[in-house]
Order: structure tokens, then C-alpha cells, then sequence
């Protein structure tokens, strides 16, 4: 009797696994607004980041950085040291964030270039009784560094040609040559360029700006993309890039050749075409799907299998999901200010919502 019970209820499982649904595919339904705000910005290059935890935007302002909330009078400014111009911002946690220097290097007087001496530096945040943030004054980590990206408890940062490591008490400990690099933020993987497509060329001297971007996905599996750029991680440990399909037109932008953009699931997947004449993938942080830039300027929404592309808004730069995917941020331009920009954030119904 209880093995005739045990083999029926195998059997009942079995047919229950078999009746299971397959995972539903995203579709453009699944992004649907549902109401919009934003925020004037003091600078050109903000450079927004979402909170990872929080719809808290950190992002750049003249002579420091400003965090930004939903609704009037809930947006506070503060100056850096010295009122130095800060760059690069990212977050390390829900109340810390680090920044660095706008440039690379800086050429001197006599024209040497060298690299910019501001550095790295975090900033941690405390909550006042009357519920607003407190800057504690910025810890300088190093004297060197630039564009700074977590990788697990560390941060990985560029300067000059190299890439390096530097761990929460300031210790450095260099990568390897390159540029741009892009850690998965929680993962081993790490890509980075061969040459510096995106920045002015002080040490490679080819006579072609496009590259070679490396992936390497954990010690000892590297994939290489020709004409590469724009690495950037999704959530299931795949990656999207942008790939040039000619050399950028001389004067123009680095896109101004004709980009695509490409996804790779894993070290062994063939790239497949995400969308084409489309630049800046967002992956969103739960869906396999990202937000985008069409080659018109436009805030576009594509799946990672080609299968929609919908848009979003007529302009757009700088694409950002939040930590749960339900708001997209982008940069828009302002008439008649090209010294500022606009940060409009679009928040989409939630899938329930979408299927009503």
C-alpha cells in the first residue's frame, strides 16, 4: 500500500511538472507608463544614478553633487572640498557613494599628460532627526583613479592605461592594461576595452578607434567582440554591448559610424542582435529587456531576443532603471540651455497592472 501511494504521487507530480507554464515573455505591453516626473539639473553632464535600494538620484551639480526625490522642495545640493567639479558618481551602498575626477588624465603646461591628482573618494550619509540627509565630509581613498565601479566589496577604477583594484581601506592593487572597465557589480565577471575608444588616444596611437571588447567572465574564460562598447551586465550574468559597425565620422560622435546592440547570455552564446542602429543598453534589473537609444535620439525599450522594440519617448540619453525596474530614468535636452539638462523619470505600471 504505501509504495502503490508513493508511486501515485509521483505520478500526480509528474503531471503537474508537465502542466507547468513556461516563463512568459516580455513584451512591449509589459512597459507601460503610468505617470512621469523630474528634475532641472545645474550641470550638462549629470550622470544620475539610481539608489540601490531606494527611487533616491544622486546625481552631479556645479561644485559638488546633488540627491534628488520625488516631489517639491525635496531635492538638496552640497559642495565638494574645495568646491572641486566631482564626476562619475556611483553608489556603494543605500548610504554611501563614491566619486572620483571628470577627466582621466589632464595635460600640463609643459604638455605632458599625466593623471588628474583629485583621486577617489566615498561619501557616507547620515539621517538627521528631521529625516534628511547628512553628509559625513568626503574620505579620500586614493590620489589616482577615475571612473569608479563596485565589484563586490571593492571598487575597480581606470588611470592613464591601466585598470585597478582598490578594496574599502584604500589599498590599490592593479588589474592589468585597459580602459572602461565594467565589473559585475555582484558576480566575478569584469569587461573592459583594449583601447580608449571613448576618450582621447595618449597611448596606443592606431590609427582606427574601434577595438576589441574583453569579457572575462571568471579566471581563466574571456570572450573578445570586435568594435565594442558599452559593456554592461544584466542580472541573469549575461551581457549587453554596443558594437560600431564603422569608424565614428571625423568630428562626431563615436556613435556617428552606425552602432547595434548585442547580447551575450554566457561565455559559450552566440551574440544575438538586441536592436540595431540603437546605442546605451540599460538592462532592466529583473526582466530580460533593456532600455536603449535609438540612432534618432530616441528612449527605446527592446527585448534581449529581438523580438520588440518600443518606444518610450522621442529623445533620451543616458538610460537608468531603478532597483526594481518600475521607474526609467533619462537625460533630456532643455531648449535654449545647452548648459543643463532635464531628468525625466517615467514609472510604468506594474505587470499585473499592464495585463488590465
Amino acid at each position: 500500500m504505501r509504495t502503490t501511494t508513493l508511486f501515485a504521487a509521483f505520478i500526480a507530480l509528474s503531471l503537474l511538472n508537465g502542466c507547468a507554464q513556461p516563463p512568459r515573455q516580455v513584451t512591449a505591453d509589459d512597459f507601460q507608463i503610468l505617470r512621469s516626473y523630474g528634475w532641472d539639473t545645474t550641470v550638462a553632464e549629470p550622470q544620475a544614478t539610481w539608489n540601490p535600494e531606494t527611487y533616491q538620484v544622486l546625481a552631479r551639480s556645479v561644485g559638488g553633487f546633488v540627491l534628488l526625490d520625488e516631489g517639491a522642495g525635496k531635492q538638496q545640493y552640497f559642495a565638494s572640498r574645495g568646491k572641486h567639479e566631482t564626476a562619475f558618481p556611483v553608489w556603494v551602498s543605500a548610504r554611501q557613494f563614491a566619486f572620483g575626477p571628470k577627466d582621466n588624465v589632464i595635460t600640463t603646461t609643459d604638455g605632458r599628460v599625466v593623471p588628474t591628482s583629485e583621486g577617489l573618494s566615498v561619501v557616507t550619509l547620515l539621517e538627521t532627526i528631521t529625516g534628511k540627509d547628512a553628509p559625513l565630509p568626503p574620505k579620500n581613498l586614493t590620489s589616482y583613479g577615475y571612473r569608479p565601479k563596485v565589484w563586490g566589496r571593492n571598487l575597480v577604477a581606470a588611470s592613464e592605461d591601466r585598470i585597478y583594484l582598490i578594496d574599502p581601506f584604500g589599498t590599490i592593487a592593479e588589474f592589468g592594461l585597459g580602459f572602461m572597465p565594467e565589473p559585475q557589480r555582484k558576480g566575478e565577471g569584469i569587461a573592459w576595452q583594449d583601447r580608449p575608444v571613448l576618450e582621447t588616444d595618449h597611448w596606443i596611437g592606431s590609427a582606427t578607434r574601434r577595438g576589441n571588447l574583453i569579457i572575462r567572465w571568471r579566471s581563466g574564460i574571456t570572450t573578445t567582440i570586435p568594435n565594442a562598447v558599452e559593456a554592461r551586465w544584466t542580472s541573469s550574468g549575461g551581457v549587453l554591448c554596443t558594437v560600431m559597425r564603422a569608424e565614428p565620422v571625423p568630428g562626431q560622435p563615436w556613435w556617428s559610424g552606425g552602432t547595434d546592440i548585442y547580447h551575450l547570455a554566457h561565455a559559450k552564446a552566440v551574440p544575438v542582435l538586441v536592436a540595431a542602429d540603437a546605442r546605451s543598453p540599460a538592462p532592466h534589473p529583473h526582466k530580460p529587456a533593456c532600455a536603449a537609444v535609438g540612432s534618432s535620439g530616441a528612449l527605446i525599450i527592446c527585448g534581449f531576443d529581438g523580438s520588440f522594440r518600443h518606444q518610450i519617448a522621442p529623445s533620451g540619453e543616458a538610460p537608468a532603471w531603478s532597483h526594481d525596474g518600475r521607474r526609467l530614468m533619462a537625460e533630456e535636452p532643455v531648449d535654449g540651455r545647452t548648459e543643463t539638462r532635464y531628468l525625466h523619470v517615467y514609472v510604468f505600471k506594474s505587470t499585473d497592472d499592464a495585463k488590465k
